[in-house]
């Protein structure tokens, strides 16, 4: 993974939003939405620990400390700048820009928010074995992608600066890389199917995670 994020992180959550069309510009939304989903699909299991993997600038450790309360909250992410930024938005995260800082640690959920599209393909397999490696016996991965089957998706994808040298990847390869990295799906579901001006109609998505025509999707992993 590269520091290509370092130019990017004074100017991320600008940058986001002029890259999202008129009416749509509520960034904060989908960070938390994702957190809160995260909740949900963790509900009554154990979260003592959590690794965001390719945290940013720390949009959503934000609402991972607010929503887990008691969790010990690590972040890591190759740019330093963003690092720096995210220190300041929560203080109470252990932050590394250093994989190996990480490599003995055990956690139960590893959180990664729109994260993979950014690695070189061929260094996907790695990375997601290298998360399968840091989870607890019974921990899960948590990926978060785009869904390039959504237009709108694709359109603010190929209009947004951070995503110049990007590719948006298909879950049905998410999956495929997986098993490479030894990872077995646990749950998998499609996500943001409303936007702002259709918000009234988002407590409906706890019933559309089959449709394959939302934003994005999660898939949860568990090691083999």
């Amino acid at each position: 993974m590269q520091n290509e994020f370092d130019k990017h992180a004074d100017s991320y959550d600008r940058t986001l939003r002029e890259s999202l069309p008129a009416g749509m510009e509520e960034d904060q939304y989908f960070a938390r939405y994702k957190v809160d989903l995260l909740r949900a699909m963790t509900r009554g299991g154990k979260v003592g620990s959590i690794l965001d993997f390719g945290c940013g600038a720390g949009r959503s450790l934000q609402y991972l400390v607010e929503t887990f309360p008691d969790a010990t909250l690590h972040g890591f992410d190759p740019s330093p700048e963003s690092l720096r930024i995210a220190a300041q938005r929560v203080p109470a995260a252990n932050l590394s820009a250093q994989w190996q800082d990480l490599r003995a640690r055990r956690f139960d959920v590893v959180f990664a928010a729109n994260v993979f599209h950014h690695v070189a393909r061929a260094e996907l397999v790695t990375w997601l074995r290298n998360c399968r490696d840091v989870l607890a016996s019974d921990g899960r991965l948590f990926v978060f992608e785009h869904n390039p089957l959504n237009p709108v998706t694709r359109w603010v994808f190929e209009r947004c600066p951070f995503d110049d040298d990007a590719q948006m990847i298909p879950r049905r390869e998410l999956l495929a890389l997986g098993a490479a990295a030894g990872l077995r799906p646990a749950t998998m579901r499609y996500t943001l199917f409303f936007p702002k001006p259709l918000k009234w109609l988002r407590p409906l998505e706890r019933g559309l995670g089959w449709l394959p025509l939302g934003a994005q999707y999660c898939v949860e992993f568990a090691a083999q």
